[in-house]
């Protein structure tokens, strides 16, 4: 079972997501206002991040930049859903591994990084 966590403003994705859980893996959704959210996560160990890039990308993109430097973190997927293509070099500035798909991708995209770990 992986530890998923979802960075989102909203639970939208909630087909996805229920796929993603159905599959056996255990998922936490957090809002991504960074840097309140930083007390929430910190010292915690996920299997992939998820962040939603639909609403607040900045925050989204803040929160993962943070995340992507924490050494315990430093071999995990960061996955950004629904990117717009201008907002693709913000992305690889702050997350450089940072990896791109969409909503309707996700289940599939999840579950081919999960297996190379």
């Amino acid at each position: 079972m992986a530890s998923i966590l979802l960075l989102s403003m909203t639970e939208d994705g909630t087909t996805a997501l229920a796929e993603l859980a159905a599959a056996g893996h255990q998922l936490e959704h957090v809002e991504p206002r960074y840097p309140e959210c930083r007390s929430q996560l910190e010292g915690r160990r996920f299997d992939l991040v998820l962040v939603d890039s639909r609403e607040s990308p900045s925050h989204g993109r803040a929160t993962a930049g943070w995340l992507a430097a924490e050494p315990r973190l430093r071999t995990v997927p960061f996955v950004f859903l629904d990117v717009s293509d201008k907002d693709v070099p913000r992305v690889k500035k702050e997350v450089p591994r940072a990896q791109f798909a969409t909503w309707s991708s996700v289940v599939g995209t999840s579950l081919r990084l999960m297996d190379r770990k």
